[in-house]
């Protein structure tokens, strides 16, 4: 009688001559670390343990590219940067761990709310003066800012 072989067996019959090539191998090796460090970066933004701990997790990752580890790190770490957030923990993890400079971070930062701040007064102020003409007045009206075009053509810009 035939031998019956499960699907496992006859994938790797025919799979058993493939290889990869050192291409594949180093982007294999490079999206397993990228997945690795995302993980590590999505563990540390969420508060769930100090920049020491990241700094030790991110040593312990062992590569054939000795950088690639801080590499991704400032890649991923750069996708968590938001402007209107608080950053001190990514800031922190990019002075500490990757031993950046981040004066122009915070900087930029303290500039794009301030500027956010002053349009945000102006555009208040504008919305004030259309309900005061429209007859709406008092200490309880409060333009509601969402309802503003202008306001969200700004924060897109």
């Amino acid at each position: 009688m035939a031998e019956i072989k499960s699907t496992l067996e006859l994938v790797l019959e025919k799979t058993r001559d493939l290889t990869l090539t050192e291409e594949e191998k180093r982007n294999l090796e490079r999206e397993e670390l990228d997945n690795k460090v995302q993980g590590i970066v999505n563990r540390y933004s969420d508060n769930s343990f100090p920049v020491s701990r990241l700094r030790k997790e991110v040593e312990g990752i062992h590569s054939k590219e000795a950088d690639l580890p801080y590499k991704l790190l400032t890649k991923h770490l750069v996708a968590h940067f938001n402007l209107d957030t608080d950053n001190n923990a990514i800031v922190s993890a990019f002075s500490e761990v990757v031993g950046l400079d981040t004066t122009p971070l915070t900087t930029l930062q303290r500039e794009y709310q301030a500027e956010k701040k002053e349009a945000e007064r102006s555009f208040t102020e504008e919305a004030f003066l259309a309900l005061k003409n429209r007859g709406v007045s008092g200490s309880a009206v409060k333009p509601n800012m969402n309802r503003i075009p202008e306001w969200d053509q700004f924060l897109k810009s």
